[in-house]
């Protein structure tokens, strides 16, 4: 028996979402124990456990729930079948995230945000598409920072001086680990090579050493950073990694993106009728609660 239908089979059995430990727990003494391959030729069987739930609660069709109704360290990482009806339990996913990090983003950075909608895209169908649109994307009005005269002496600069304006990309994710740091750290790389920041946002992150020196040589390669959000208290989110800065805006890319994303295309036009009207409009960015 594979490990991963051994976990179902011990999840669909279960009436409440269990902790990981727990599971571990219902393992050694299923009867399938002895004959998983993937528990016996490991020294750490909890750990082989570990790293199944994370491969299969992510994803764009993952098997696997994560409950997340507190944030305290008692209640918090209990898996479930997404297939079964569970009383109460409400699934983190990554369009939940969104709010915490549009809070932190304008606390922390002075960014207005605004989330885009990858179904919008004429490119969805294509592996291209799947790898070029940003969770969400923010501005930070630079140019609002001065007075009116520096203010029209800067316009001149146009959309793409960080003078102006700075542009932030973010990939969020629910969890970051050995089992998707290739997939998700190259998504952003991806999303985020047209703004002057880009970040992987997460609920979650593997916090030992080797994860961390393993992150920090991609960033020092590639500049994107990593945000740990907090859910209790999202001002309090902290910057793990900070991104690098990218002096220049990508224009190209950003057309190619304005063409193919009606939502990026509205924030292109937000951002020019914030230059010219030094002044911003909340409608056109997502409600910071």
């Amino acid at each position: 028996m594979k490990l991963i239908d051994l976990i179902v089979n011990i999840l669909s059995n279960s009436d409440t979402p269990l902790q990981q430990s727990e599971i571990f727990e219902a393992a050694q003494i299923h009867s399938e124990y002895f004959r998983c391959i993937e528990l016996q030729r490991v020294q750490v069987p909890i750990s082989a456990i570990a790293r199944t739930l994370s491969k299969y609660s992510v994803g764009s069709n993952p098997i696997i729930g994560i409950y997340s109704e507190k944030r305290d360290k008692v209640s918090f990482k209990r898996f479930y079948l997404r297939s079964k009806t569970y009383e109460g339990v409400h699934s983190l996913s990554e369009l939940d995230l969104h709010p915490y990090l549009v809070k932190f983003a304008f606390a922390r950075f002075n960014i207005y945000c605004k989330t885009i909608n990858a179904l919008k895209s004429t490119n969805t169908k294509s592996k291209i598409g799947k790898w070029t649109n940003p969770d969400i994307v923010g501005i930070n009005p630079v140019i609002l920072n001065l007075n009116k005269l520096f203010q029209n002496e800067i316009q001149k600069l146009g959309l793409f001086s960080t003078k102006v304006i700075e542009f932030f990309s973010f990939e969020l994710k629910i969890r970051l680990d050995k089992s998707n740091i290739t997939e998700a750290y190259f998504q952003a790389v991806s999303n985020s090579t047209w703004a002057n920041y880009g970040y992987l946002v997460v609920e979650d992150y593997e916090n030992d050493k080797i994860f961390l020196e393993n992150l920090s040589r991609l960033n020092n390669a590639y500049g994107i950073g990593l945000i740990k959000l907090n859910l209790s208290n999202p001002i309090k989110s902290e910057i793990i990694i900070s991104a690098r800065f990218n002096e220049t805006a990508d224009i190209n890319f950003m057309n190619f993106l304005s063409t193919s994303n009606s939502d990026f295309h509205s924030l292109m036009n937000s951002a020019i009728e914030l230059i010219n009207d030094k002044k911003i409009n909340n409608e056109n960015f997502d409600l910071i609660n």
